[in-house]
């Protein structure tokens, strides 16, 4: 059995270093060759959609991959930015090539726009990538709506669920199979932020628009396998996650391994290189942000801001004293094992009345 060394050692050798120049030509013999399937597929889908020929739909095809892998590795190194910001480092990394594939901050907006399966807009007017078992969720749901299957509020539990059965990461299962969380948090929040799609409020239920047969990221399987989709060491800047986390061990050396808590991204893992831990402190829980790294072997995010949460705080909910946690109504000692107890009767009893 190999060591996290020797793994590391090998993975970094199979899966070079993201670079952000811009290699069109690289890129497209990417595409053709290394997702051959994929890609092939999405041509001739293109070409019965739109009315073409095969070499006017690769054509077409080539030239939209190319402008999507441009921005998402910008995306991917610089993290979120607005529309002149991704145009100006567009520009920083033409490399040798005579020209990038947009003449403006406006046409990188409208293009980005165009594109909503892969890329979001935040109020802030900053874009961001999407996570690709996101891409693929919404092309499932899709297709969904197109055999006529019903989906609201009381059958989406079972759609997420029968969807993460067919989510496959090698190394990142467990984050794959809940990272659509991190991109839609309802069926409202996922028609208004990816086109196609209309909610009705009264009857709870999602629908397909009269247009969604315009808006090829829909359609076609290969905007969910962008070139670095897989990338096993890849850390995307521009899509963050926080929440509460808490101390599970420390290892070494002063690696400390914390789970998360929140609910959408329950018990993933993330580590944080420490000086001095007292695992029987108040303060084993914290409030962290992260950047992703869906495919990473050990960890599914870098973390990037950490927040002590004073255990009084957690008290409060259930009135105890600072330094104790009454459960089972007595007084415990704030020790690690009793606040996953703690924790667990919350959660369970959140379950519960979201069940009642």
């Amino acid at each position: 059995m190999m060591s996290t060394k020797e793994l590391f050692d090998k993975l970094k050798k199979e899966w070079p270093e993201i670079q952000g120049d811009f290699v069109p030509e690289l890129w497209k013999k990417t595409y053709k060759e290394k997702h051959e399937k994929t890609f092939f597929e999405s041509v001739d889908l293109l070409q019965k959609m739109e009315n073409m020929s095969t070499e006017e739909a690769e054509k077409k095809l080539l030239d939209i991959l190319v402008k999507i892998t441009f921005v998402e590795t910008i995306l991917t190194l610089q993290g979120r930015q607005k529309s002149a910001e991704i145009f100006e480092n567009l520009q920083k990394y033409q490399n040798n090539e005579p020209s990038i594939p947009f003449c403006s901050p406006e046409d990188v907006e409208s293009f980005c726009d165009s594109m909503k399966l892969v890329f979001r807009r935040e109020i802030s007017k900053k874009y961001r990538n999407t996570g690709v078992q996101s891409r693929r969720f919404i092309q499932e749901i899709k297709r969904r709506l197109e055999l006529g299957d019903v989906i609201n509020v009381n059958t989406i539990d079972d759609v997420i669920q029968e969807f993460r059965t067919t989510v496959f990461n090698k190394y990142g299962q467990k984050f794959a199979e809940m990272e659509i969380q991190l991109d839609f948090s309802s069926l409202r929040q996922l028609s208004v932020v990816v086109h196609g799609f209309k909610y009705n409020d009264e009857e709870e239920r999602l629908y397909l628009d009269d247009n969604a047969s315009d808006f090829l990221d829909l359609h076609l399987p290969i905007f969910t396998e962008t070139i670095y989709f897989d990338h096993v060491l890849k850390k995307d800047l521009s899509r963050h996650v926080s929440g509460i986390f808490m101390l599970n061990k420390t290892g070494y050396p002063k690696r400390s391994q914390y789970f998360m808590n929140s609910e959408d991204m329950f018990q993933t893992e993330a580590s944080l290189y420490r000086q001095n831990l007292n695992t029987d402190s108040p303060h084993t829980f914290s409030t962290m942000a992260r950047h992703i790294m869906p495919n990473h072997p050990h960890d599914n995010a870098e973390l990037f801001r950490i927040d002590q949460v004073p255990f009084s705080l957690i008290n409060n909910f259930a009135t105890g004293n600072a330094g104790s946690i009454i459960f089972d109504r007595k007084k415990n000692k704030c020790t690690m094992l009793n606040a996953t107890k703690f924790l667990k009767r919350l959660e369970d009893a959140s379950a519960e009345h979201r069940n009642t």
